[in-house]
């Protein structure tokens, strides 16, 4: 509970308060930014870009500086006890982390569920910000990428925000399966569901986090990250 919560809703501030507790055993990583780079298995990041920990009033978290001319600035993959770990089909994974982007009127990729290699599913799940607005995307299996949007909300720069996001893996479409949570709210998706349904594993994928705009390289964007864990509850990776 060592940041953040000033900067969070009062309500998400109450309920974290009431409800920490010790991590429990089945938190696997914590990728908290005084771990040193070290903790992701590898950086994509190009120079003059950085991907770096920073601090401002009392707090430390990753500062991943995509500048201008550079098409991303993100890490991919995590290691535990210094080796790289390997996500598996078939399970259930709890990603969890505290964003905060400097620019909201571009159009940024913040997060990706990776396939390698590209495959046919690129990247089962994206999360974007565009236009002041956070939004999740799945991208079924296809010869031709079908950005399927579902779920969005309002977001500013300069925003702190708690994102959870439980992933089932499964190279099926009725086999995988998608749960959110934001600020410590479950989401509804657009379909009405609280669980999303939908392919989530092709050959192998690994978590990115940062900042990437393929299309619009010349458009700088920081990515402020903070307390980002992975677990196989909700509770491992939440405040």
């Amino acid at each position: 509970m060592r940041r953040r919560l000033m900067a969070l809703p009062a309500l998400a501030i109450a309920w974290s308060l009431v409800t920490a507790s010790p991590a429990s055993a089945a938190l696997i990583w914590n990728g908290d930014a005084v771990n040193g780079t070290g903790v992701f298995k590898t950086l994509e990041c190009d120079s003059p870009g950085s991907v770096t920990a920073a601090s401002s009033d009392g707090l430390t978290y990753w500062k991943m500086d995509k500048p201008s001319g550079l098409p991303r600035c993100e890490a991919r993959g995590i290691r535990v006890g210094g080796s790289a770990y390997t996500f598996q089909n078939n399970s259930t994974h709890y990603l969890g982390w505290t964003s905060n982007l400097n620019v909201v009127d571009g159009d940024f990729v913040t997060f990706q569920w990776k396939s390698y290699p590209n495959g046919d599913q690129n990247y089962p799940l994206i999360m974007t910000v565009r236009d002041g607005s956070l939004r999740l995307f799945h991208i079924p299996q296809g010869a031709t990428e079908s950005w399927q949007l579902i779920w969005s909300t309002p977001v500013s720069a300069w925003q702190w925000d708690r994102i959870v996001l439980g992933i089932h893996t499964s190279d099926t479409a009725s086999g995988g399966w998608v749960d959110l949570w934001y600020n410590g709210a479950k989401q509804t998706f657009s379909n009405g569901t609280t669980r999303f349904t939908g392919r989530t594993w092709n050959t192998y994928n690994d978590p990115k986090w940062g900042v990437y705009d393929r299309d619009a390289p010349e458009h700088a964007a920081t990515n402020r990250i903070d307390d980002i864990k992975f677990g196989t509850t909700y509770a491992d990776v939440d405040w």
